[in-house]
């Protein structure tokens, strides 16, 4: 029971981290891992209860999770009943285009515009290694992307 407890506490703890890397807050997070984790629908209630997260909480989170088609819901009178989808592959496969589209290149074209204006020579040295850097990262991240439209075999249904 001891380490049950444990492994659900890890689980919560690595899906909260998981999802702040793309952009949610821990509260969404959390709420995302217990509805995992519980494998059937929770009202708002269950769900306070259960993370120790107040009412309003759990429901601007889960009102974002919904919007986001991480967790869907059902209605049984003026019940609302949520279960989280599992969508880790899909928001995954998502993150090398929107880095690149979000970050990348955005940064990229600021560090050109620095390089051409920089007025000493140490100046220009080292806005040329970030565009160097920036420009390695491009090319791996357009890679990525292409891999993951090409590549069959790891998206065939029951693969591991």
């Amino acid at each position: 029971m001891k380490k049950e407890k444990h492994q659900n506490k890890r689980f919560i703890e690595l899906v909260e981290r998981l999802l702040e890397r793309w952009g949610y807050n821990r509260t969404e997070g959390k709420i995302y891992a217990v509805l995992l984790m519980n494998g059937k629908p929770m009202t708002i209630s269950e769900l306070a209860k259960s993370t120790g997260l107040s009412r309003s909480s759990v429901s601007i989170a889960l009102s974002n999770l919904s919007r986001e088609y991480l967790v869907t819901y059902r209605k049984e009178g003026k019940t609302k009943y949520f279960s989280a989808v599992p969508v880790f592959l899909e928001k995954f496969l998502k993150q090398p285009q929107e880095m690149l589209e979000r970050e990348v290149l955005p940064l990229k074209k600021v560090v050109e515009s620095l390089l051409e204006s920089a007025e000493s020579d140490e100046k220009r040295a080292t806005y040329e290694a970030i565009l160097s850097d920036l420009s390695t990262l491009e090319c791996v991240l357009k890679r990525l992307i292409e891999f993951e439209e090409r590549d069959e075999l790891c998206f065939k249904k029951g693969s591991s």
